[in-house]
């Protein structure tokens, strides 16, 4: 269900930011929350959009100015 998932989701934002404060480093030991839709970290995602089937360099994303 999108709503659970959105409310959980802002729970671990919550309880991140509660944990390691505002201005908190993410580190491979402080992990941030991946956010809703993306893919699991070192899955062979694509580092631009998140998504799995091409690399950077060929995303379809348009890029961000």
């Amino acid at each position: 269900n999108m709503a659970e998932g959105r409310i959980a989701y802002e729970e671990q934002i919550r309880q991140w930011f509660m944990t390691h404060g505002q201005n908190g480093r993410v580190t491979e030991f402080t992990p941030f929350p991946l956010r809703l839709g993306s893919a699991m970290v070192c899955s062979g995602e694509c580092f631009k959009c998140s998504a799995h089937g091409h690399i950077t360099v060929m995303c379809p994303a348009p890029e961000m100015s």
